[in-house]
């Protein structure tokens, strides 16, 4: 690799404060939006579009381009760890990279404006019909299908500009590495052009003084660290586009407040939000803001906890909260020190242009074994490209050189000895290095459970469903093409107790057709108890909604799911939102 010289970011992109001091939130909003990931930030730039109050309560800090770390001490330090049924937890609760773990399995999301956007993979990809056409969909749902699958999916992609890695930009090695690791596949009729391709993603490949709503975006340097934050503000995050959006439409955003629960307020006219600051220098000192519509979007878990929390505290949810959890199916597995070079770990941002054969985004690519695979959609499953950030490079190559020189697999490199394992470290192995991530279909029988001030998620043998195996074959077989040495996920590889981990938490707060089966419907709105009767007012726009594993990244599902549910909400009150005029932030 060669490289020119540093970059500096150029003088017009100056990015936008959004969130105003969290002690100034009013006494009374018409809407209050619990989080700031796509369903909060969704329904946040939609209520505000029309015409109502909008406060948005995020946990998590503002991070803007320039303000993630590339060195993994200081990304160390930024990340917070809950241990299920524990009641300690590791790092502060602001801090981005939040991780949930249990013997069963780890859960990894981000914690800041704009939610896991901000540390994602930002891939938009469909779910298969077959898949949505499912019966634990509600009903009501799937007869919407076409507005849903075009009114709604147009909006999100108006606003948020999908588009795939553009071949101006340079070549990346890992689209070689890729067709390698297919190309002796067992797999009948297999069309290489059909099972590989490049992914829509959220990324700007072209810098934008303004970009639609506003917001300064210099181009994609790929630099590969997408997962650590984007420090050029080429990634289409959410606060690069729907909370400016709100912003700009009236709404309040605040940072660094955890909400407790959500309660009817006394006189039944709406509902109280109680919440906490947590910004290092305020108290456990409880405050209280009303709101006519309390609109949760804290993702899978936050969501869930809201609620669980507030059951507790007398609100009337269906006995269903908590459950038909899922991973979606999601596999880690890496390939260690293959025959060729890969490029798949980032590098400074400041030093990616100019580099022949950079990064690339973290993901780039498929493997779509969708079509290949006979059965049922239950079967099927995709491998992505998987890129490394800078600020995990070293722990990441020592990590995988470890486990392969004590694994005894016998495709390691002839590292028999402790000097060779110093000489993998040191040399090529991290650029012949590629990790894979897939994603599958899990039962969605995991449990987020709350008990005297404990969170918990449980999953009896998760790890052993049929789906983490297939996938795992999948991965060691394309690992074979490359030439290196298959390395799965450690906790999963101790058959003893198969751990998992995902970044894509799905459910606990499932839709359905009625309390006895599900929290929420087909739009949002929480069921009261175990009944068909609804928590007028109350409604859940996140991952938590969604009753079961979509076998890709869920983003783009989530984002349609969260469009139709404010769209209706619009409808039912005689709203109307304009989403064709944008009103460009000024600040």
């Amino acid at each position: 690799m060669s490289a020119v010289g540093k970059q500096t970011k150029p003088t017009w992109a100056v990015f936008p404060i959004l969130a105003a001091p969290n002690t100034s939130i009013k006494s009374r909003y018409d809407v209050v939006i619990v989080g700031s990931g796509y369903g909060g930030s969704i329904a946040a730039s939609r209520c505000a579009r029309a015409g109502q109050s909008v406060c948005v309560l995020e946990k998590g800090k503002e991070w803007r381009p320039g303000d993630f770390s590339e060195k993994f001490i200081q990304v160390a330090g930024e990340t917070q760890v809950t241990v299920g049924g524990l009641i300690d937890q590791v790092g502060k609760p602001n801090s981005l990279f939040d991780f949930f773990f249990t013997d069963d399995l780890t859960v990894a999301q981000g914690c800041g404006l704009g939610g896991t956007s901000l540390i994602n993979a930002s891939v938009a990809i469909d779910m298969e019909k077959a898949v949505f056409r499912d019966s634990e969909w509600p009903k009501a749902l799937r007869n919407d299908s076409q507005a849903l699958f075009s009114e709604d999916r147009r909006h999100f992609y108006e606003m948020i500009k999908p588009l795939p890695y553009p071949d101006d930009y340079p070549h990346l090695f890992k689209f070689d590495r890729l067709e390698e690791s297919v190309s002796d596949l067992d797999i009948e009729d297999l069309d290489k052009n059909k099972l590989l391709y490049k992914l829509d993603l959220y990324v700007t490949f072209e810098d934008k003084i303004k970009n639609n709503v506003g917001v300064p975006q210099p181009k994609c340097t790929a630099c590969g660290n997408c997962i650590g934050g984007c420090n050029v503000g080429a990634k289409n995050t959410l606060n690069m586009n729907y909370l400016p959006d709100a912003k700009a439409h009236g709404a309040e955003l605040f940072t660094e407040v955890e909400v407790l629960t959500v309660q009817r307020s006394a006189d039944s006219t709406g509902w109280d939000v109680t919440y906490k600051r947590i910004d290092g220098e305020s108290t456990d000192v409880e405050h209280k803001v009303q709101a006519t519509f309390v609109i949760l979007g804290a993702g899978a878990i936050g969501s869930t906890k809201v609620l669980l929390r507030s059951k507790a505290n007398g609100l009337n949810v269906s006995n269903q909260l908590g459950k038909r959890f899922s991973t979606n199916g999601d596999v880690v597995a890496s390939s260690f020190w293959g025959k060729d070079v890969v490029n798949a770990i980032g590098i400074p941002f400041e030093t990616a242009p100019g580099v022949d054969h950079p990064p690339g985004p973290t993901i780039t690519t498929i493997a779509d074994f969708r079509p290949f695979t006979p059965g049922n959609f239950d079967k099927h499953h995709v491998v992505q490209d998987f890129g490394i950030p800078v600020g995990l490079a070293s722990p990441y190559i020592i990590g995988l050189a470890v486990k392969a020189l004590f694994s005894g697999d016998e495709q390691y490199p002839d590292l028999g000895d402790i000097d060779k394992f110093y000489k993998a470290v040191k040399s090529e192995a991290g650029d012949k290095s590629l990790t894979f991530l897939g994603m599958s279909h899990d039962d969605a029988r995991g449990v987020i459970s709350y008990n005297n001030g404990i969170f918990d998620i449980t999953w009896e043998k998760v790890g052993c469903e049929s789906n983490f195996f297939q996938v795992n074959r999948r991965m060691k077989e394309m690992t074979d093409g490359l030439g290196g040495t298959y390395i799965p996920y450690p906790k999963w590889a101790k058959p003893q107790k198969r751990s998992v981990l995902t970044g894509h938490p799905l459910g606990g707060c499932s839709m359905g057709e009625s309390g006895k089966t599900a929290v929420v419907n087909h739009a949002g709105q929480v069921f009261d108890g175990n009944t068909d009767n609804l928590l007028d007012g109350l409604m859940v726009v996140d991952g938590s909604i969604v009753p079961r594993p979509v076998g890709v990244n869920p983003t783009l599902t989530i984002g349609m799911l969260a469009e139709r549910c404010i769209r209706l909400l619009a409808e039912r009150q005689g709203w109307t939102i304009d989403y064709d005029t944008f009103t460009p932030l000024v600040y």
